[in-house]
C-alpha cells in the first residue's frame, strides 16, 4: 500500500527532505520513492536566523549534507 507512511513520523536528512514531491490536490501529503507521507522530522542544526518583529522568523537548518531554508 502506497499510503502506509502517511501518519508515521519519518526522520530525514536535509537531502532526503528536499527530494519530497507534493501530491496534487493533497495539501499535506508528499511523495518520495513511491511512498506517500505527511510528517517528517529533520535532525540538524540552525545555522542562521533572521527575526522580523511581529512578522516572521527566517532560519536555515543544516545537517552537514544540505541546508533547508525555513520561514515561520
Amino acid at each position: 500500500e502506497c499510503s502506509e507512511l502517511v501518519n508515521t513520523h519519518i526522520k530525514f536528512l536535509a537531502f532526503d527532505f528536499l527530494t519530497l514531491k507534493p501530491i496534487p490536490h493533497e495539501s499535506i501529503i508528499f511523495s518520495r520513492k513511491g511512498r506517500h507521507l505527511s510528517r517528517a522530522e529533520i535532525m540538524s542544526i540552525v545555522v542562521s536566523r533572521d527575526f522580523k518583529s511581529n512578522r516572521f522568523i527566517k532560519f536555515d537548518i543544516d545537517d552537514s549534507i544540505d541546508c533547508i531554508p525555513c520561514i515561520i
